[in-house]
């Protein structure tokens, strides 16, 4: 009597069985909405999408219907953004985080995105404020503080060759709009672009041909009530294709090597 009492004294030992709270379910994980990732597909460039390769080993299928390419860029996101998110928490739990205050977190998390997703190309500040839960003059402020931070060293040097390639008339995706068409009593060219933040990377490249020309030179500029066309003057467009200037910039403004991204 007494060995079977003490056997089933040691029943409730808190080794034997587990404790109730360990019974818990883990956390759902609640699912990326789609809408979510549409944005992020859409802005991926085009002369990124033939390098959205998934980590399973995927490559995307260049000479695949719409619905195959589409698809694919979908779950190349999904993967991106899990693999993004990994990263972030991974760095927190360690007690290594690249940040310190809700903006700098922001900031952080834009880099990832644009680094990882959208290939160095920075969207419109209408889908920004969608991925970020905020206001469009928000996102806006965001992007000009990114910008600010990393445009020379992780966005002009893609940026660059994205611009020189649409104003020599080697990718035609982007074809001239109008030849010989006259803006402010000056006579230039005008290209569609993929997104409006392109002025802005073009009238950098014209500060730089500013620092090695002599004389004025014009800016570009949008068209109004045309979203995505940008004037350029005939004189841009000329030093454009100059092969020597073309050169030293793109080896003065080299693309990150651990992107692993080739313009």
């Amino acid at each position: 009597m007494t060995a079977k009492k003490e056997k089933d004294d040691t029943s409730g030992d808190i080794h034997s069985e587990p404790a109730e709270f360990l019974d818990l379910s883990p956390p759902s994980l609640p699912e990326l909405l789609e809408n979510v990732i549409l944005v992020f597909a859409n802005n991926i460039p085009e002369d990124a999408k033939p390098k959205c390769k998934l980590t399973a080993g995927t490559q995307y299928p260049q000479k695949g219907d719409e619905v195959a390419k589409r698809q694919h860029l979908l779950s190349f996101v999904r993967d991106r953004l899990e693999i993004v998110s990994r990263l972030e928490y991974a760095l927190w739990l360690n007690g290594r985080l690249p940040f310190v205050s809700p903006r700098e977190l922001l900031l952080w998390r834009l880099r990832q995105y644009v680094e990882h997703i959208w290939a160095f190309q920075l969207p419109d500040d209408d889908d920004l404020a969608m991925i970020f839960n905020s206001t469009r003059m928000r996102a806006a402020h965001l992007a000009s503080d990114f910008t600010a931070r990393f445009r020379k060293a992780l966005l002009f040097p893609v940026a660059l060759r994205r611009i020189y390639r649409i104003l020599r008339g080697e990718d035609e995706r982007y074809p001239v709009v109008d030849v010989e068409r006259e803006y402010r009593q000056a006579i230039g060219s005008t290209f569609r672009v993929p997104s409006n933040r392109y002025l802005q990377d073009i009238n950098a490249l014209i500060d730089e041909y500013r620092l090695r020309e002599g004389g004025f030179l014009r800016d570009a500029a949008r068209i109004p009530g045309e979203d995505g066309v940008l004037w350029v003057s005939d004189r841009i467009i000329k030093l454009a294709r100059d092969n020597k200037i073309r050169t030293e910039l793109l080896n003065l403004y080299k693309i990150p090597r651990e992107s692993g991204y080739e313009g």
